[in-house]
């Protein structure tokens, strides 16, 4: 009977122990636990819809991102439209404001990006023949004016062991000097500075 006493004792002192270290386990413990180590330099592709001319195009891109700070990071990228066509590279800096991708799996920033773009536009010129009257010749130039970008945006690792992060932005984007023309244009000439995108990317590391 006192074999047993001691036995149950023990068992007793065991649980106690164990029951106290689940308290005492820091969540965030576990969590940083549950996420590899996330290195400086990451690579992602993104799929970009673009708003502008009262329509969408759409697009993607691919980036190579190195995370200078823990509050800052720079990518380089090489994009396009694929309906209009425009292409572009530039360089895209952030900063992380909120959240942390190792303890609650997801962190905020704000985007400020230049680049420079690339897309065929057109110039009307109006002529007088006397026996057609006025006639519309159109002539056809590639351009390669300089953007700006805006934006906002939010990292996230959604599985456990996760080696590669999710992030949702949108930007807006201003190119200065040419504008896009409307892709199938004939008779009209409306063209576009502002364009609004919305990205979905998948970043690798």
């Amino acid at each position: 009977m006192k074999n047993v006493q001691k036995i149950v004792a023990v068992l007793m002192l065991l649980a106690c122990s164990s029951f106290a270290s689940f308290f005492l386990d820091n969540p965030e413990d576990k969590a940083i636990a549950s996420i590899p180590d996330i290195p400086a330099l990451r690579f992602g592709a993104t799929f970009s819809p673009a708003f502008y001319l009262n329509s969408f195009g759409f697009g993607g891109a691919l980036s190579a991102e190195y995370r200078l700070h823990k509050k800052h990071s720079v990518d380089i990228f090489a994009a396009s439209i694929l309906t209009q066509p425009l292409y572009e590279v530039g360089l895209n800096w952030r900063f992380f404001f909120s959240g942390d991708l190792k303890t609650l799996h997801h962190e905020d920033f704000f985007l400020l990006g230049a680049s420079m773009v690339a897309f065929e536009s057109f110039r009307d010129y109006y002529r007088f023949d006397e026996e057609e009257g006025f006639e519309i010749e159109r002539e056809y130039e590639y351009y390669y004016p300089p953007r700006a970008s805006v934006g906002y945006g939010r990292d996230m690792i959604f599985f456990d062991r996760a080696n590669f992060l999710c992030r949702l932005a949108v930007r807006l984007s201003c190119i200065f000097g040419e504008s896009i023309p409307e892709a199938d244009a004939k008779l009209t000439t409306r063209k576009a500075n502002f364009v609004l995108y919305f990205d979905f990317s998948i970043f690798f590391f």
